[in-house]
């Protein structure tokens, strides 16, 4: 496949993980930058569908959107697809929310959505860990210092790209975007 794919984001962090995983792909990533205005729900694929309608009537062209979740058992799967204004509030205050003796399991979510003007499609990925005592690392973004995959004992935050990309759920929804876009084609 050697085609375009548009892709709506303003987060730096999010471009780099993007780029690593279509690098040997055959698709040109052209990155759009409008700032979506995010609906307040906790549950990621209508955040998504929402997102990706939104972009599509802003550049009138096929686009992706993603989003991210963190589900803490322990909190109910809180905060959910409301992360990012949680983390943006707590930072890694996070694991205090957990008492030292309670479940630290937790899943972080990856919603991707493609829009195509006719078409709306939502893409999952899921990786389960948990959550540690402290934020631990200085890599990646967002909830990266304080999500430890299954059969790991660093954070996000304390890999490189290549490390994280083999647990990432951004890797299992983007992988499924593109298997989606080579039937299509």
């Amino acid at each position: 496949m050697n085609k375009k794919l548009y892709i709506n984001t303003i987060n730096k962090d999010k471009k780099n993980e993007i780029n690593y995983l279509f690098k040997n792909k055959g698709i040109d990533i052209i990155y759009l930058d409008y700032n979506v205005n995010e609906i307040l729900s906790d549950k990621v694929e209508y955040v998504v569908k929402k997102k990706v309608i939104t972009a599509y009537k802003h550049w009138r062209l096929p686009v992706v959107v993603e989003h991210g979740a963190l589900e803490v058992e322990y909190l109910n799967k809180f905060p959910g697809a409301l992360s990012k204004p949680m983390w943006d509030m707590m930072n890694d205050k996070i694991c205090t929310l957990i008492p030292k003796d309670q479940d630290r399991r937790a899943n972080v979510v990856s919603c991707v959505g493609f829009c195509d003007g006719k078409i709306i499609k939502t893409f999952l990925g899921k990786t389960s860990g948990e959550i540690p005592f402290k934020g631990r690392g200085s890599n990646g973004f967002q909830f990266d210092p304080i999500f430890i995959p299954d059969s790991c004992d660093k954070t996000y935050a304390e890999m490189t790209i290549e490390e994280k990309m083999k647990y990432s759920q951004a890797s299992e929804s983007y992988n499924k975007l593109f298997d989606y876009l080579n039937d299509i084609n």
